[in-house]
C-alpha cells in the first residue's frame, strides 16, 4: 500500500473527472450536484433539527449527476481494517440519506455511492473481501468500489474494468459482433409479439441469471444464443 500521502479532495475530483470523460465517450450529460454533499437535508438548511452532524457524516465527499443517475462519491480509509471501513460507509450511508431528500422518489432509485479505496488496495485479498462486503449491503443506495492499483501503469486499465461494472460500461463498443441487420430482425421474427424465439428469451433468461464476473463472457453468450435462434 502507498504510503504517499494524497489530498482528499484531488482524490475526488479525479475521481469524477474520469466519470465525467467516461459520460462523454457515452453520450451522457452531467454536472455538478453538490447539495447532496452538504449536512443538511432539503428544506433544512440552517435549522439545526433537519440535518446530521459532521461527526455523523464523511470527511470528505462530492455529488455528481451522469445523465439519469445521481452519485455521492468518496473515500475509503487507508486501512483496511473492517472496523474503519464499517465506520467510513455508515457515514457514506447517511450522506446518501441526506442526499435522497433532494431527489424525486424516481430519481432515489438511482442513487448510487461510489467509493474509492486506497493506492495498492486492487492488490490486497483483504481489500478484495472488504469491498466485496460493503458492495453487497443496497441499503440506501446502491454502493460500488474502484480499488486502485499499486502501479502506475495499471490505473487506466483498472479504471476500464471498474467502468465495465457500472452503469457507465459500454460493451457495444467491443466489436462490431452484432450486425445491424441482425437486429433489425428482432422485430420481424415470431416470438409472440415480441419480435425474439421463445427458445432465445429463455437462453437470455437464463444468462441473466449467471453469477458471470466477466462481462465480456456475458455479452458473447447473449450473442451466441441469438445466433442459434429459433433452432430446435
Amino acid at each position: 500500500m502507498s504510503t504517499e500521502f494524497e489530498r482528499p479532495g484531488d482524490v475526488l475530483e479525479a475521481f469524477a473527472k474520469r466519470l465525467t470523460d467516461a459520460a462523454d465517450l457515452a453520450g451522457l450529460p452531467h454536472l455538478s450536484a453538490e447539495a447532496i454533499v452538504s449536512g443538511d437535508f432539503r428544506g433544512g438548511a440552517g435549522s439545526g433539527v433537519a440535518s446530521i452532524t459532521a461527526s455523523d457524516l464523511p470527511a470528505a465527499g462530492m455529488g455528481l449527476k451522469i445523465g439519469r443517475y445521481t452519485l455521492v462519491l468518496g473515500l475509503l480509509p487507508d486501512t483496511s481494517n473492517l472496523n474503519a471501513i464499517r465506520e467510513a460507509v455508515r457515514r457514506y450511508r447517511n450522506q446518501c440519506v441526506i442526499a435522497r431528500s433532494y431527489l424525486s422518489p424516481n430519481e432515489a432509485l438511482d442513487l448510487q455511492l461510489l467509493l474509492v479505496g486506497p493506492v495498492g488496495s486492487e492488490d490486497s485479498p483483504d481489500w478484495k473481501a472488504a469491498a466485496l462486503m460493503v458492495e453487497r449491503d443496497d441499503r440506501v443506495a446502491r454502493k460500488l468500489i474502484w480499488l486502485r492499483p499499486g502501479d502506475p501503469v495499471n490505473v487506466a486499465t483498472s479504471f476500464a474494468e471498474f467502468l465495465g461494472r457500472s452503469f457507465l460500461a459500454r460493451p457495444w463498443v467491443v466489436a462490431d459482433a452484432l450486425d445491424p441487420a441482425l437486429l433489425d430482425e428482432l422485430n420481424s421474427k415470431d416470438g409472440g409479439g415480441t419480435g425474439v424465439p421463445r427458445n432465445t428469451a429463455e437462453a437470455w433468461e437464463a444468462i441473466a441469471l449467471r453469477e458471470e464476473e466477466d462481462p465480456m463472457r456475458t455479452v458473447n453468450l447473449v450473442i451466441e444464443a441469438w445466433a442459434k435462434r429459433g433452432a430446435a
